[in-house]
């Protein structure tokens, strides 16, 4: 399995998020709100919605890349061919590890 994160590995287009958001099943916890729907491309992709609420720009940009990060650590974990949405709850303390876990425990539960 690879180790970075391609751009083949993210979903860009607010279609196909919007797409995922009409269509696909959903699961949160205190730290998140996951959006799961099947793909047909064989990989798993993923998408990260931070909202205006958790601050400014350097603090979505940091949210952003935590997710990122814990999903890269924990997709050997996750079923193939589908499409991930993370949407980080408002007034969190956000880490990886927290992330990761949860990422994990909703995924388990959706599917």
């Amino acid at each position: 399995m690879r180790a970075g994160f391609d751009k083949a590995d993210r979903i860009k287009k607010r279609g196909e998020i919007m797409r995922i958001f009409r269509r696909g099943r959903s699961a949160s916890d205190e730290w998140l709100r996951l959006r799961v729907l099947a793909n047909s491309l064989g990989r798993r992709r993923m998408a990260v919605v931070v909202s205006r609420r958790h601050g400014n720009a350097v603090r979505r940009n940091r949210i952003k890349r935590l997710c990122r990060e814990a999903f890269r650590l924990c997709r050997g974990d996750l079923p193939e061919s589908f499409d991930y949405i993370l949407q980080p709850k408002v007034g969190t303390e956000l880490n990886i590890e927290s992330i990761r876990d949860s990422l994990r425990e909703l995924t388990e539960r959706i599917m």
